[in-house]
């Protein structure tokens, strides 16, 4: 996993803005990522640039054809209502997880987030990127505080692949602030380290956004080709 510790490094920023453009599919299904003009639109070298595609290809966002080309992976509907199946009963275990691990820093990290995006000026003033940066951002914390490797791991991959469809078929601003809204209540449950309260609200908060991709057919003109 790309390490966040350092947020101002080439290589961080370049991982960060290479995921956002394939999730808002800026870099829709089928485009070929091309090493030298990812190479020089970054300024960063070959080798963290692979170490970068490694961490995407993990999070099922590109697909890497050994001397062939790396390319933006495919977006297939069915394959995220599986994901759908998997997911909500894992986010509940990480609620309750979290609700039971969570340090005080960590706490505080959360409410930062919400503290920023509900601030007047940043919503006036934010791209769309840092927006959608702060809301996946507090649930790679929440997955990160259950000090579970591979539940952090899955959940992340699984965010990664579901936001592409949201974004793609429902994403609002207005819908992305109810969306802080929830994670408000979600911090609060954190914070009274009630498990049981804090696992309903992330399946709550997980189950809108699924049980609208229900109602949907395949194709959606979203897969390449």
């Amino acid at each position: 996993m790309i390490q966040k510790n350092d947020r101002t490094s080439s290589k961080t920023k370049a991982y960060e803005n290479l995921r956002y453009r394939i999730i808002t599919q800026e870099l829709p299904p089928g485009e070929l990522l091309k090493e030298k003009d990812l190479t020089t639109l970054y300024k960063i070298g070959r080798t963290p640039l692979r170490e970068i595609f490694i961490e995407l290809q993990r999070q099922g966002l590109i697909r890497r054809v050994p001397r062939s080309g790396t390319w933006v992976a495919p977006l297939d509907l069915n394959f995220v209502k599986q994901i759908a199946e998997v997911r909500i009963p894992l986010e509940k275990l990480a609620g309750e997880l979290a609700a039971e691990k969570i340090s005080a820093e960590q706490l505080e990290l959360l409410g930062r987030i919400l503290e920023k995006v509900e601030s007047d000026q940043f919503l006036e003033d934010a791209d769309l990127q840092e927006l959608i940066q702060s809301e996946s951002r507090f649930h790679h914390i929440i997955y990160a505080t259950t000090c579970n490797q591979k539940l952090e791991e899955l959940l992340f991959e699984f965010q990664a692949i579901s936001s592409r469809l949201w974004h793609s078929v429902f994403f609002t601003k207005e819908h992305l602030q109810r969306m802080f809204d929830e994670q408000r209540e979600i911090l609060e449950a954190l914070k009274n380290r009630d498990g049981k309260r804090c696992g309903e609200l992330l399946v709550k908060h997980t189950q809108a956004y699924f049980g609208r991709i229900n109602n949907l057919k395949q194709p959606l003109k979203l897969a390449a080709a």
